[in-house]
């Protein structure tokens, strides 16, 4: 604390940061109070007020003591970088993308749509509903990026769910360099004991992401939404806070949470596969999230009067097939028909017979809300949650917290009783899945024959969890369950899911609920799935496949389901289930939405439709004509109707050239720097100087494989006290503390593979992904392509000879090998000389590689490229 009193216009600095004095005053008892504006790094145009007679270490700077040298750097390095600083923190004023092939993913033509749109309006608010695997995420970060450029995303919040928060964090920071502190349960409970209960964690934070469960559940987090703005804010998921017919308790809470965000922030984008369901007022809905203008009458939504605020594709859109029509193997898929057991077909048959007063007295009167029906639902899954269930019922009965009468609970008590007949050895469904895995001859050894397996019911993941370690002699951690039903679901979902992605994880089943059915990535060490039991919806069997059968799937998915078979006629009248599967298929093959063919466009909304014709006992043939004249009805209406085609139609319509071209064509700010390593190198080396005690050890530059080692700066660390990180441990704000490498140690490559054969490249490329590295192919051919990491200007056929290019990007702006060596390399005539010197370029890069791609999310030691690459 300093004895002199700042008064305004000073600068001070305070808690190792400079702030500029806007005023002062005299607090109770003589305290006195400091009114700033933060003028570097974090705090920079924030204001703050501070009891400046409590502050240890402040103090007023004196602007006689500034000195101003010339600039005596070899070749005037200092000025150089501070100038290239300056122009690397000006936003650019031109429209046209500037991030597109630079961003560490493959470039898509498809993916580059949503970024013109987003950039062709004045105030970016955009509904992203791309089909299911299609990159939505990456699509908002490609937005996200172009809106940094352009000084537009200095405040981001993205809301998301649980299960995505860690995976939504990674993608943001692994491939487009954008840190969001992720506020879960556990992150909120660590600043609970540190900060004030009056205190804006979101002041604080100017990117970050955060579940909308926990907002919903959080009054104090929620009460800060109120009083805090932001630039960008994402809504990930975005259906979970749509209207909804059946919308009511959580999802109605979703709903006025996202109503409230959509007010507090400039630019605003909204992620779904499911934009609707089925009906207008859903639709519009999000629209008016948008722009609350554009929806006079929530019942009457036309195509054209929203075209511009919505982009939709479909895997079936010629756009898409084109980009990755050839990339993604065909899935396929796998029945499983089996006769149920003796067991079985008696607790199968008392449930279609079954009659209950309890049925008779509601007055509603939808299939959904017959007991009878959630019954079937549960028994479809497994006995374990079918006797949950009867017996839950049972005890709300006894108790008078459930209707029914005394008749239904004798009637469900013996229900229950045969259904607790159904042991191991008669549960059929459990017995084929046991010889789907001796016919796959899947034993667990394999680190990328991983299996996931999905159930709608947490009982039946619990069951399968306990019986298949048991039955198939793994270790307790080699299955891993994600339901959502601990009290650490928040904490532990994210373990499980992102162990479950690497390599050295001793996970080999992953059991799921239908928790982990939306967005989540579990295709990079596994192929195939298996659906223990249907779900009722074909929107949530397409959520499921999803989460292999996706955009960087190396393997062609494998996905399996069971068909219990019965002889009983109203049995099989039941299981209809197997023709959401066919219509799935068609949905692929061209239909578009399948919304189409249950006529609702979210989960409960078709678990309904599907309940009916369950509970009525149509049959599956009469079930599937259904289907099939709801999607021909679609086809009809599409054509004549504005209102059908708003919902069910795709939108795929360019931004308007003249909003790209309009503004200045300027591509940016000059580059001082011939690419990114340069610039970092020259910036680390200046800062290693011994005065400026930047580091708290030398930092290694090795220029010949293009790495930078350097441990983590002083600045960087927390030592605020807000409780989100321990002190000294990397700050948030910065970077994921996951980033960060052993001893503390960041790493920056961007090297690059280049091969002669397609195999060797293959090869490559699958054991840099199987490191949990993000990597990228490109086949020569290629008429100016840029992919991440990789800037080839030219790649040329040399008498039939290709080259292949495996990129794994960590700066932009960088190529490798160098453009002399390419071009020496192919210029030749001789087709023995170009293949050595590819072999002497391609030594070279495995060399590097088997020193410096070791990086990855965790930051351990993930693998080697091996000799693969030697060859």
């Amino acid at each position: 604390m300093s004895s002199a009193y700042p008064t305004p216009g000073a600068v001070i600095s305070l808690r190792s940061a400079t702030w500029k004095v806007l005023g002062t005053s005299i607090l109770k008892q003589g305290f006195r109070e400091v009114r700033c504006r933060g003028m570097t790094g974090l705090v920079r145009d924030k204001e703050a007020r501070f009891v400046w007679d409590l502050e240890r270490g402040a103090r007023i700077l004196d602007p006689a003591a500034i000195n101003l040298v010339p600039d005596a750097s070899p070749g005037l390095i200092d000025t150089k970088l501070h100038l290239a600083a300056a122009f690397r923190a000006t936003p650019t004023t031109t429209r046209r993308p500037l991030t597109l092939g630079k961003a560490a993913i493959d470039d898509l033509t498809f993916q580059h749509l949503p970024v013109q749109r987003a950039l062709a309006q004045d105030r970016v608010r955009l509904l992203i509903a791309d089909d299911v695997g299609l990159g939505k995420t990456l699509e908002a970060g490609l937005i996200t990026s172009e809106l940094a450029l352009r000084g537009r995303a200095d405040r981001i919040l993205v809301i998301t769910t649980r299960a995505m928060l860690t995976q939504f964090q990674k993608e943001f920071w692994t491939r487009f360099s954008i840190p969001l502190a992720r506020l879960d349960s556990a992150a909120i409970r660590r600043m609970r004991n540190r900060i004030p209960a009056h205190y804006n964690v979101f002041d604080q934070f100017d990117r970050s992401i955060v579940s909308i469960d926990t907002l919903k559940r959080d009054t104090q987090i929620r009460d800060a939404l109120k009083h805090s703005y932001w630039d960008l804010i994402i809504i990930d998921e975005a259906h979970n806070a749509a209207a909804r017919k059946a919308a009511a308790g959580s999802n109605s809470q979703r709903a006025e949470l996202a109503q409230l965000l959509s007010q507090r922030t400039d630019s605003l984008l909204l992620l779904t596969a499911t934009p609707h369901d089925g009906s207008q007022e859903s639709f519009a809905s999000l629209i008016t999230m948008l722009d609350p203008t554009r929806v006079p009458d929530p019942t009457r939504l036309h195509r054209s009067d929203i075209e511009d605020l919505v982009v939709r594709r479909f895997r079936s859109s010629p756009e898409v097939v084109v980009d990755i029509g050839r990339e993604v193997p065909k899935r396929e898929l796998f029945p499983r028909r089996f006769p149920i057991s003796p067991e079985e077909e008696v607790a199968y048959q008392s449930i279609a017979e079954l009659h209950l007063d309890l049925d008779t007295d509601g007055t509603r009167g939808r299939a959904i809300d017959l007991f009878r029906t959630t019954i079937a639902k549960a028994i479809f899954s497994s006995p374990a949650a079918c006797h949950e269930t009867l017996e839950r019922r049972i005890r709300g009965i006894e108790n008078g917290a459930a209707r029914g009468t005394e008749a239904d609970r004798d009637r469900l008590r013996a229900l229950a009783d045969q259904v607790a007949a159904i042991d191991t050895g008669a549960f059929s469904k459990y017995q084929e899945l046991l010889q789907l895995l001796r016919e796959l001859r899947w034993t667990g050894k394999s680190t990328r024959d991983r299996l996931v397996i999905f159930s709608e019911r947490i009982a039946t993941v619990a069951w399968l969890a306990e019986r298949l370690r048991e039955d198939l002699n793994l270790a307790a951690d080699q299955v891993a369950r994600v339901d959502g039903g601990s009290v650490e679901a928040d904490v532990r979902t994210q373990e499980v899911i992102e162990a479950f992605g690497q390599e050295r994880s001793p996970i080999r089943i992953l059991i799921a609920s239908d928790m982990a059915s939306e967005g989540l990535n579990l295709h990079f060490q596994c192929h195939r799935l298996i659906h223990f039991d249907l779900p009722w919806s074909l929107l949530r069997f397409q959520q499921r496949n999803g989460r292999i059968d996706r955009y960087g799937q190396d393997r062609p998915p494998q996905i399996s389901y069971f068909v219990g078979e019965s002889t009983h006629p109203k049995v099989r009248q039941m299981w209809v289930l197997e023709k959401l599967v066919a219509k799935d298929e068609a949905a692929q093959a061209g239909v578009g939405d399948p919304a189409v063919f249950l006529g609702a466009g979210d989960a409960q909304g078709e678990e309904a439709v599907v309940a009916e014709a369950i509970a009525s006992g149509i049959g599956a043939d009469a079930f599937e004509r259904q289907m099939d004249e709801r999607a021909a009805e679609a086809v009809i209406h599409m054509s004549i109707d504005d209102e059908y085609a708003a919902l069910f139609g795709d939108y795929a319509d360019p931004a308007p050239a003249a909003a790209l071209n309009g503004a200045s064509v300027d591509d940016g700010p000059p580059r001082l720097f011939k690419d990114t390593f340069t610039y970092a190198t020259a910036m680390v080396e200046r800062l290693s100087r011994p005065e400026e005690n930047a580091f708290p050890e030398m930092p290694g530059i090795f220029p010949d494989d293009r790495l930078i080692r350097l441990s983590i700066p002083a600045d960087m660390r927390s030592r605020d006290g807000f409780g989100y990180a321990s002190d000294g441990a990397v700050d948030g704000r910065f970077m994921p503390e996951e980033a960060v490498g052993p001893g503390n140690r960041i790493e920056l490559t961007d090297i690059g593979v280049l091969c002669t054969r397609r195999a060797d490249a293959d090869r490559v490329h699958a054991s840099l992904r199987a490191a949990g590295l993000e990597t990228v192919m490109l086949q020569s051919g290629a008429d100016d392509r840029s992919v991440p990491g990789v800037r080839v200007t030219t790649m040329h056929r040399a008498k039939g000879l290709e080259f292949f290019a495996v990129a794994i990007p960590f700066l932009s702006d960088t190529a490798f090998p160098p453009q002399g060596a390419l071009r020496a390399a192919v210029d030749g005539a001789d087709r023995e000389d170009i293949v050595n010197q590819y072999r002497s370029l391609l030594h070279v890069a495995a060399t590097r590689a088997k020193k410096a791609l070791r990086v990855s999310w965790s930051g351990t030691l993930t693998g080697l490229v091996g000799d693969d690459a030697q060859k």
